[in-house]
């Protein structure tokens, strides 16, 4: 079934079948003989959806449980992120520069291509370096374990499946909605130009698990929620390259110099720089404006509204 609560389940319900159906789905992916960057990539994104799924639950279950999955979920996204964080460096860096065939801008110039080309072979090697089978089999035994718990998660006495929404929502997702609006005002006080790269990639995480938990909720009135999942994902797109371009920029300040190198390759890596801080002033710029619409709304007033729809929705003669 679609990661979607369903009318006709009680959020428990719900969270309990939704893990299960993600974590299948992940442990087999994880269990193939080779699996290719593109599943590696499903398996993280399944284990963000995961994640986001007990941050919306907060209100229900019993924080040692959530935080006992969440750091399985994190430990094994970790194990998988060294090639695919290659992989999106390397579309970064033919995105800005070209490719070895067709350079372009600064990396058409013979000095500037010998320290794109530098970078593009580490990167290269990075990718290519395939999980082993012990990693794979290691990602697959954390989520098997998980997975055997599912039955006998433990949630908070007395809730029911007559449970308010505004009980529900309020809790998960006003705290998801909070952290990222919270960051964003910080940026608005101290500016753009102040803003740690750490900071930025809080809001594009925020947004990231907001976008999903929108999503769980999809049904309560999908062209709301269809617009709002939209937006996100814009904006954490936005952000995702002006993270790559920031691990990208650390790549080629941290590119040993050689003996060879003169004062003009020392200057085509100082033009590089200068490509990449365009571009992210151009990508800030336009994240900044996108936060400033989908978190216009205080947290209480946001989860009021979706409490309530939940409650219609909950309370209707038939699903949406």
């Amino acid at each position: 079934m679609p990661f979607r609560f369903e009318h006709a389940e009680t959020p428990v319900e719900g969270a309990k079948r939704i893990a299960a159906e993600r974590l299948d789905k992940a442990i087999a992916t994880a269990r193939m003989q080779q699996p290719a960057s593109e599943d590696i990539h499903e398996i993280r994104k399944d284990l963000k959806s995961l994640r986001a799924l007990l941050q919306v639950m907060r209100g229900l279950m019993v924080r040692s449980v959530r935080d006992q999955e969440n750091q399985v979920f994190r430990d094994a996204a970790r194990i998988l992120s060294r090639r695919r964080d290659a992989e999106a460096l390397l579309e970064a860096l033919s995105r800005l520069y070209g490719s070895p065939s067709k350079p372009k801008g600064e990396a058409a110039r013979p000095v500037g291509r010998r320290v794109v080309e530098r970078i593009r072979q580490e990167l290269e090697a990075d990718a290519n370096g395939s999980l082993s089978r012990d990693e794979l089999n290691g990602v697959a035994a954390l989520l098997s374990e998980v997975r055997g718990r599912i039955d006998n998660w433990a949630f908070i006495k007395g809730l029911n499946g007559s449970l308010r929404g505004s009980v529900f929502v309020e809790t998960g997702l006003q705290h998801t909605y909070r952290r990222g609006r919270q960051r964003l005002k910080i940026i608005e006080t101290i500016g753009i130009e102040n803003a740690t790269d750490d900071l930025w990639h809080e809001i594009r995480k925020w947004a990231k698990a907001l976008g999903y938990q929108l999503r769980l909720l999809r049904k309560i009135w999908p062209p709301a929620i269809r617009v709002w999942a939209e937006a996100l994902d814009e904006l954490t797109e936005i952000l995702g390259e002006d993270h790559d371009l920031a691990l990208l920029r650390q790549r080629i300040v941290q590119l040993p110099f050689e003996s060879s190198d003169t004062e003009e390759a020392v200057d085509a890596r100082q033009r590089l720089l200068r490509v990449i801080e365009r571009r992210r002033r151009r990508l800030k710029t336009g994240g900044l404006r996108g936060a400033l619409m989908i978190y216009v709304e205080k947290p209480a007033r946001f989860v009021d509204r979706l409490g309530s729809y939940w409650e219609l929705w909950k309370n209707g003669d038939h699903a949406s």
